[in-house]
Formats: C-alpha cells, structure tokens, sequence
C-alpha cells in the first residue's frame, strides 16, 4: 500500500442488495490500515433503498467525517444518482480497476460506487485498491473541479 489520502474514516454504505460487498470491503479496509465508519444496512433480508443511503454518504462527507465514501447497491446506479446530485459529491460508479486512475486523477471522485450484481469481490478490491492510491492531478484538472462544484442546472 502506498502513502494513504485521508486519515478520516472511510464511510462505507450499501442496500440490501450491497450488504455482502459492503461486509467483503469493510475487512478489507481496517486490514489494510483505515477506519471505517458503516453507514448501513447490515441485512438483506429486506429491501432497503438505495437513494437514503447515498444520502447518508453524502452528509459524512459534507460534515467533513470522511473525505471518502464508498456506496453499493444492486447496478450502483441509484447511489451514483442520488449522490450527484450535490456538488460537493464527484461520485463515480466504477467497474474495473483501470477506469478508477482517470476517475481520482482527473475528477478527483471522492465517492465510490459500485455495482454488486456485477462487480466480484476481486474486482471490487482491486478497484477500491486503485482509489485509495490514485491522488488527484493538481493544477492540471483544478479549474475543471472548481467549474464542475459552481455548475447550477436549474437554469437550464
């Protein structure tokens, strides 16, 4: 593992089609040196949605609790979504590792999403992986950043 991004809690949440995952990469995060803070669920018992829980990522981060989160839910489309729609969020809902290098570097994604109808724990690993070590370009990509956090649709 290389020089880690953040000493704040990784906050983690799925639906209750996420849970497994959710279980696989919360392990993998304390075993490999983060804090985690589980924003839920912990059954799969029953349907959950996806969009209260993106919520919840949402706001550890907007309180400055964490400066990462990762959500799960079946497609990982609901979580994206809903977590896009603030523009303090640069969620990006990822599928293989090699996608994530353009995500940190160049957007500076500060959420993780995935999907787990499709996404193997391996898979989803070494994409965490790759997240966790992949800094953002400075200078480079800044004013895409800062034009992308002011960008107001509600005009259009």
């Amino acid at each position: 593992m290389t020089q880690k991004l953040t000493d704040r809690p990784i906050s983690i949440a799925a639906d209750h089609r996420g849970v497994a995952l959710k279980a696989r990469l919360k392990a993998w995060l304390l075993a490999n040196g983060y804090t985690v803070k589980d924003c839920g669920t912990d059954s799969d018992a029953e349907r959950v949605d996806a969009m209260d829980y993106a919520l919840q990522l949402a706001a550890e981060i907007k309180a400055g609790r964490s400066d990462f989160a990762i959500g799960i839910c079946g497609s990982g489309q609901m979580m994206a979504i809903t977590a896009n729609r603030f523009p303090f969020i640069r969620a990006t809902l990822l599928h293989a590792a090699e996608e994530t290098v353009g995500a940190r570097e160049h957007g500076d994604a500060n959420m993780l999403v995935l999907g787990a109808d499709a996404t193997d724990d391996v898979t989803a690993e070494h994409i965490l992986k790759a997240f966790l070590n992949t800094a953002a370009v400075g200078e480079r990509y800044a004013a895409r950043r800062e034009r992308l956090a002011k960008l107001d649709i509600s005009g259009l």
